[in-house]
């Protein structure tokens, strides 16, 4: 809380780049029913144009697999969100 405090006055930019930049990165087992969290952010240059976070439906028994889980969970988004960074990019 004191960082949003003490961070409310600045302002968050985003600026155009020339490709989309995807990251995906996972939680291992770290609910109490011992399910994966994922987590996927995506830049289009500077500052983020999407971002989403959700627990894994998917028991993993590593955190390999749980990384493999947060990728194909999340490829369902990519194609939506290319066509919108296509558009805007021009």
């Amino acid at each position: 809380m004191q960082y949003l405090r003490n961070t409310k006055d600045m302002t968050s930019t985003i600026e155009p780049g020339d490709e989309p930049k995807w990251w995906v990165d996972s939680s291992y087992a770290v609910h109490p029913d011992m399910k994966s969290h994922t987590g996927i952010y995506m830049t289009l240059g500077k500052g983020a144009m999407y971002k989403a976070s959700c627990k894994q439906k998917l028991n993993t028994k590593s955190s390999t697999e749980a990384e493999l889980v947060a990728v194909d969970d999340m490829m369902g988004q990519v194609p939506l969100y290319l066509l919108m960074c296509w558009y805007i990019i021009g």
